[in-house]
């Protein structure tokens, strides 16, 4: 077991935090998938409009990635196909017919598991619509089941503001949470390893057989995936690592033990504007009405994820294929009246701008202002103190924006992802988007290859 504590980046104390108590929520009306939420695939529709459909029956398929499918967490009716500027795919909403009825696959006893080939296994992830759980550094997208990573890591835990509690996720489900652990050793010759927080308490995050268990502390980004990749097995140019959220591990043994694609999702229902914040057991791609029943949101915005990493869905947004938390802030906008004159004992900061930055730290309320313009970018330690791995970042972002691959590669940008300088985004004084400049030049490479 490795044990790895960090020192670089913050825990952001945002208001707001979910009660880590269990509600199971009704099968929402509809649910939705958004093509969106999958880098790399190139979607092609397999479902119409007005189509009956079942749980499990395929809605996209992938035109490069032959058997790639994205299917239905539902029984019933798909009622509308959405789309963008130049026709671009955004959603397929589906209602329910709250039947249930399910695409029926191959099913594994323990016995057969523990013997099952790589070919067998990545068959029936890719028939049961679960492959697509499955991603790999570099570039975070879909993992292409042609290829054998050096490593596989399970990210066990999140350090985010009001993040999902994986430990109590898993507590109780040990045996099928090993059993999906059983199923990835048979995808890699190299190890599997299962990154949890030093505070776990439950034996499958810690104690876990045939895999390499390791415990992460410090301030957030210490439980971003890429933070465990770049302290145990480093991504160098032509590596794959492959990683799945720890939900997913327990989505991949009902899969091969049932027969029928998993449809459970885990949601925290986090953020002040939010009025019942507890762990929400439903569906994947829920609509956000369906989990913010009672919730005044008319000067609220909804998020699917984090403040930091989330993307702003709407009141009438649905959730992320990958993401395990919903967060409402409230909307900026509000001009201060002198406000560059206010010491700022009640204002969030992270360089020391307010009075608040000497006072005791306590939960802190943000709303969607970014508190200053935009402004050239400029050398700064910033960058750096606000992400665990060894890239220089201002260099980084100057050779992406140049249009230097090579010296982009040179300087680390394989073992990044836009996730990984979040906080940095957050923190910086020029207000730079770092995480979409990262995201800007993995797509240039992406292109190149």
């Amino acid at each position: 077991m490795g044990k790895f504590q960090t020192k670089k980046g913050r825990n952001i104390k945002l208001k707001g935090e979910a009660r880590k108590e269990i509600v199971s929520i009704s099968l929402p009306k509809k649910v939705a998938i958004q093509p969106p939420d999958f880098k790399g695939l190139k979607p092609r529709l397999a479902a119409k409009l007005d189509d009956i459909v079942k749980v499990g029956t395929p809605i996209l398929t992938d035109k490069i990635v032959d058997g790639l499918k994205i299917v239905s967490p539902v029984s019933g009716k798909v009622v509308a196909v959405n789309r963008g500027a130049k026709r671009v795919l955004l959603e397929v909403v589906i209602e329910s017919d709250g039947k249930q009825e399910a695409e029926v696959f191959q099913k594994y006893t323990e016995n057969d598991i523990a013997k099952i080939s790589k070919e067998d296994a990545t068959k029936l992830l890719l028939d049961g619509g679960l492959w697509a759980v499955i991603r790999q550094r570099p570039f975070s997208q879909i993992a292409n089941p042609a290829h054998t990573p050096k490593s596989i890591f399970v990210h066990a835990m999140n350090t985010e503001p009001l993040a999902l509690d994986v430990d109590t996720v898993i507590n109780g489900q040990e045996k099928n949470f090993q059993i999906g652990l059983d199923i990835l050793t048979k995808l890699t010759k190299g190890s599997v390893h299962v990154c949890a927080s030093s505070e776990a308490k439950s034996k499958a995050l810690t104690a876990s057989k045939n895999v390499q268990s390791h415990t992460f502390s410090g301030p957030h980004p210490a439980g971003n995936v890429g933070t465990h990749i770049h302290y145990i097995d480093p991504i160098n140019k032509g590596d794959v690592v492959w990683f799945v959220e720890a939900q997913d591990v327990l989505r991949i043994a009902s899969l091969f033990l049932n027969g029928t694609y998993p449809v459970e999702r885990m949601i925290a229902i986090t953020g002040e504007g939010a009025k019942n914040r507890v762990y929400a057991r439903t569906v994947v791609g829920a609509p956000l009405s369906s989990l913010l029943q009672g919730s005044d949101l008319g000067t609220m915005r909804c998020i699917s994820g984090s403040v930091l990493t989330g993307r702003n869905v709407g009141a009438n947004g649905f959730v992320g294929f990958y993401d395990s938390q919903i967060t409402i802030i409230p909307e900026g906008g509000q001009r201060r009246l002198l406000g560059w004159l206010v010491p700022g004992f009640n204002s969030y900061t992270f360089s020391h701008t307010y009075a608040s930055a000497f006072l005791p730290e306590r939960e802190a309320s943000l709303d969607t202002d970014e508190n200053g313009g935009h402004r050239a970018m400029i050398l700064n330690h910033l960058y750096d103190s606000y992400t665990t791995l060894d890239v220089a970042t201002y260099f980084l972002l100057k050779a992406i924006i140049a249009g230097d691959i090579d010296e982009s590669e040179r300087l680390g940008i394989l073992e990044c992802d836009d996730e990984d300088f979040a906080l940095a985004t957050f923190a910086c004084p020029s207000k730079t988007d770092v995480g979409a400049i990262i995201r800007e030049g993995l797509d240039a490479i992406q292109r190149e290859e």
